[in-house]
């Protein structure tokens, strides 16, 4: 038996690291100085140690990096290092090494690449002074970020992100940004749920000459569809209309050409020079449940996916809820090692390294041992995760033998029970302190 895939990705994501060493003064604040004198923690050490934390506190995490020696630097030594990377460097090493992932392995469906947006909150630690994320609720109030990503749902791993803060969130503006920043030539379908809802949305995505599949209010709704006449029973139709923010008699008295935007409504493009936007996209309803329609809009074509098949594409957008989970309690994104939020974002660039890396070993392994049945039928068996992480955390600080690791992680399963619902219960999830860190 032989395969190497590990040993492959560990090398290219070593040569990310050597490549973002080679360039470090491009994402040092001062390029002149950072870095240029011979310490105990170089660039890459810094780099290296930050994807290699877990969830221990910091001083037992900079023992275990530097091999429980006496002459081991020191926490304040490994704070001042780590100062002196900006937050790009981060995300520059994030997008080269999801490169080398698609590269190993991109999965498309219909010769189209899938890429589901989504956010979710983390809690970070208390600061009334940081505007941009601070809550007033409750007596003293609370801090968080809001993390909005691409992720690839048939590969599994993360493509993009951006981060807001909860205070000042943005989630459309969000994935436009990380629209504009797509530059694939692969045919991309933009995956989103009804908080996306936006004509400045659809003209991004038009604008790359790319596809989106996004939710929208039902036609009962104040949503974009409230103001076309559309029957009240599932539906497949498309939508030509020109967007305007003018009033005047010809736009008002041709609802059916055109759609006024409100002053408040974002568009970016419209302007002095542009005063009409035509727009052409498809509008399609279908039943959940007895009497529950879910609608979307999308500009993918008839003639490859039919009503069905968009319904399948849309419940497959719960793939990117499930890695969230993944990424904050198995990874351990909410155990963040500072209070400053450039560190937070450090660290949250380097959690996503590592999901990426453990992702593309687990999908890797699954194809090895594809996902299966139990005897009665009842439950799904899978490789569980949780192990491939443990495995690929230790693989990427010492090494190993490679088979008999994927070995390992395709001999620990976990089951799931088919087409189980449970209720969600919301609670609030705070963030975890120092001092309650496992040794």
């Amino acid at each position: 038996m032989s395969d190497t895939f590990m040993l492959t990705l560990k090398e290219r994501l070593d040569a990310c690291i050597s490549e973002l060493d080679s360039i470090h003064h491009l994402f040092c604040k001062n390029p002149k100085t950072d870095f240029t004198r011979k310490r105990k923690i170089s660039f890459e050490d810094t780099i290296r140690f930050m994807i290699e934390l877990q969830s221990k506190s910091l001083p037992n995490e900079v023992i275990d990096y530097f091999g429980h020696a006496s002459s081991s630097p020191s926490v304040s030594a490994y704070v001042q290092q780590r100062e002196k990377i900006l937050v790009e460097g981060w995300e520059f090493l994030f997008r080269l090494f999801t490169a080398e992932c698609l590269a190993l392995s991109s999965p498309l469906l219909k010769g189209y690449r899938l890429l589901a947006c989504d956010g979710s909150d983390i809690n970070i630690f208390r600061n009334p002074d940081d505007e941009e994320s601070f809550i007033k609720e409750g007596e003293s109030g609370y801090n968080a970020i809001h993390l909005n990503a691409l992720f690839d749902l048939l590969g599994c791993n993360y493509y993009d992100f951006d981060i807001q803060g909860k205070k000042k969130l943005h989630e459309r503006q969000a994935l436009n940004r990380m629209v504009d920043r797509y530059n694939e030539p692969i045919p991309t379908v933009f995956i989103a749920d009804r908080g996306y809802e936006s004509f400045n949305t659809f003209a991004h995505i038009i604008r790359k000459d790319q596809f989106f599949l996004i939710r929208v209010k039902d036609i009962t709704s104040n949503g974009i569809l409230s103001a076309y006449d559309l029957p009240d029973s599932e539906f497949d139709t498309y939508i030509e209309t020109t967007l305007t923010r003018r009033h005047t008699r010809e736009t008002q008295g041709k609802p059916e050409t055109y759609t006024i935007l409100p002053q408040y409504t974002d568009f970016d493009f419209i302007n002095e020079g542009c005063q009409y936007f035509d727009i052409s996209f498809r509008i399609a309803r279908f039943m959940v449940a007895e009497g529950i329609y879910v609608c979307v809009a999308t500009n993918l074509p008839k003639d490859q996916f039919t009503l069905e098949e968009l319904k399948d594409l849309y419940r497959l957008r719960w793939g990117e809820e499930t890695s969230f989970r993944q990424l904050k309690y198995t990874i351990g994104l909410i155990n963040f090692h500072s209070k400053k939020r450039d560190f937070i974002t450090q660290e949250l660039a380097a959690r996503m390294v590592v999901y990426n890396f453990c992702q593309a070993v687990n999908q890797h392994a699954s194809r090895l041992k594809p996902q299966e049945k139990s005897p009665s039928d009842k439950y799904r068996i899978k490789i569980n995760f949780a192990t491939t992480v443990n495995i690929c955390r230790s693989y990427i600080r010492q090494g190993g033998d490679e088979i008999e690791l994927l070995l390992l992680i395709r001999k620990h399963m976990s089951y799931i029970k088919c087409d189980a619902k449970y209720p969600i219960k919301l609670r609030p999830k705070r963030n975890r302190d120092f001092v309650y860190r496992v040794a």
